[in-house]
């Protein structure tokens, strides 16, 4: 689960340094689990440090690259946490676009790892189904609209959107292949190729699902019962 590696070693500095100080009382801190709670730590005082708000993002920046299998798409997931910020936040680190987008990504493929009440939108309605619209609902959405016309009526459509409309339609009515997409450049082709490079497909022979991970992310999903390659299909 854990690594010994340089990142382990910026990490424990950092700890080792927070407890041999005193911070002065004006200095924001907040506390932090040498040991994460989601990987064993308690909330006793051995396992809790002082630390500043910059000084607690470092450390949750590294947690992920000390540790490894699904111990580590869950670093992966308190990493990006700490990128949320409360109304009443004190945070004074910055998140570059580099850090977010990479949090973000892995943090949303942990998610698809999560099944049942252990999904943070276990029980949330993620968009209105046919049953929400109850006979008495639809009264008031009519009664609601009686009297109210459409934003563009009245408003006339210009010679160029009519004949872009038409030509839509009878691109859409006669011409086979109308919408596929013309080719990309060489250079967007390089950045495809090179965000692609060494990754990996897995399969889940329970579910049937496919996923297209990074290296980082691949002994993650393996040890959740992943397993490599396409599978069948």
């Amino acid at each position: 689960m854990y690594l010994q590696n340089k990142y382990s070693i910026y990490y424990y500095n950092i700890i080792n340094n927070a407890k041999s100080r005193t911070l002065l009382p004006e200095i924001y801190i907040e506390k932090h689990h040498i040991i994460p709670k989601s990987l064993g730590g308690r909330n006793s005082k051995d396992n809790l440090v002082n630390l500043t708000a910059r000084e607690h993002f470092i450390c949750h920046l590294l947690l992920p690259k000390m540790t490894t299998g699904q111990a580590q798409i869950k670093m992966f997931h308190a990493a990006w946490r700490m990128c949320c910020k409360g109304k009443n936040s004190k945070h004074t680190y910055k998140i570059t676009s580099t850090i977010y987008e990479k949090l973000k990504s892995q943090r949303a493929e942990y998610l698809k790892t999560i099944r049942g009440k252990a999904h943070p939108n276990y029980g949330r309605k993620t968009g209105r189904t046919s049953e929400d619209f109850t006979p008495e609902w639809r009264e008031k959405l009519s009664q609601s609209r009686q009297d109210k016309s459409s934003w563009n009526k009245d408003i006339p459509r210009t010679d160029e959107e009519r004949a872009k409309m038409s030509a839509t339609r009878k691109a859409r009515a006669g011409t086979p292949g109308w919408n596929i997409r013309p080719p990309c450049s060489d250079e967007k082709a390089e950045k495809i190729r090179q965000s692609n490079t060494g990754k990996r497909w897995i399969h889940n022979k329970k579910t049937g699902d496919r996923k297209y991970i990074s290296p980082e992310l691949f002994n993650g999903f393996i040890s959740l019962g992943w397993t490599p390659g396409l599978g069948p299909k």
